[in-house]
């Protein structure tokens, strides 16, 4: 007796449906290429790379939904972009910065395990939980623990605070590893922490600020550019500050 298979004929995919996993593949070859740079020392365009990389993350979400083209597989390849981008590569740059010299590598090796296992965890969380924004004011409002790119950015502060701010300060910070090691846990513990935290998802803007919000936005672009390792510093600095103020008004109001 024959058998006769049905062919499942796919219809073609809209090249315009593709674009932000392409975007997201753009991402992950920038954020990847900061390992290049951090193996010939040029630390200031590794950072560069991540930094690019979590711009790009920011927008390749919301294009998905522009588009009207989000889907389960740009989820996955989303979070494991992330995973790279924010988890293995910092952690390996503040290796090859600040540790391989060290006398006691095994312990900076540990707090870089444990800042890559932190990210891993919260990415797995934020997969978990990102159906559950509509029926949780919390999830809604804040996020859960320090988000993938603003850990990434943080575990590389000491690094981006070496580039100018230790000059001024006359503090040579490469070389306080024990200091850098206990930070490094810190930012592994926030990012695997249920500490609710900023987020900019339901913030809305009154028409009449619209033209001021665009002004403070284009002096921050033009401060990037121009002292990006002063700027940097100071918004780590007020993200941080941010996070027991999130916690009080998270328990207060939600």
């Amino acid at each position: 007796m024959l058998k006769i298979y049905k062919i499942k004929i796919t219809k073609p995919i809209p090249f315009i449906k593709l674009l932000p996993n392409f975007i997201t593949l753009l991402g992950l070859v920038v954020g990847v290429s900061a390992i290049k740079f951090g193996l010939d020392g040029k630390w200031e365009k590794a950072v560069y790379c991540t930094l690019v990389a979590a711009i790009i993350d920011g927008i390749d979400g919301r294009i998905a939904r522009m588009l009207n083209a989000t889907s389960p597989f740009g989820a996955e390849l989303d979070s494991l972009c992330d995973f790279a981008n924010f988890g293995v590569v910092p952690a390996y740059l503040v290796y090859l910065w600040s540790f391989q010299q060290y006398e006691y590598q095994v312990f900076s090796w540990g707090s870089i395990l444990l800042f890559m296992v932190c990210m891993a965890l919260r990415l797995a969380r934020f997969n978990t939980t990102i159906f559950q924004e509509i029926h949780n004011k919390k999830i809604k409002y804040f996020f859960t623990g320090v988000p993938a790119p603003c850990g990434a950015l943080l575990a590389l502060m000491p690094m981006i605070l070496d580039f100018e701010v230790s000059s001024v300060l006359g503090i040579n910070i490469r070389k306080h590893t024990i200091m850098i090691d206990l930070y490094i846990v810190v930012i592994a513990f926030l990012l695997a922490s249920s500490l609710p935290t900023f987020s900019t998802k339901n913030i809305n803007i009154k028409h009449e600020y619209l033209s001021l919000a665009m002004m403070v936005f284009a002096v921050i672009i033009i401060s990037l550019i121009i002292y990006p390792w002063y700027l940097l510093p100071s918004i780590a600095f007020i993200y941080m500050l941010s996070i027991p103020v999130c916690y009080f008004i998270s328990r207060k109001f939600y």
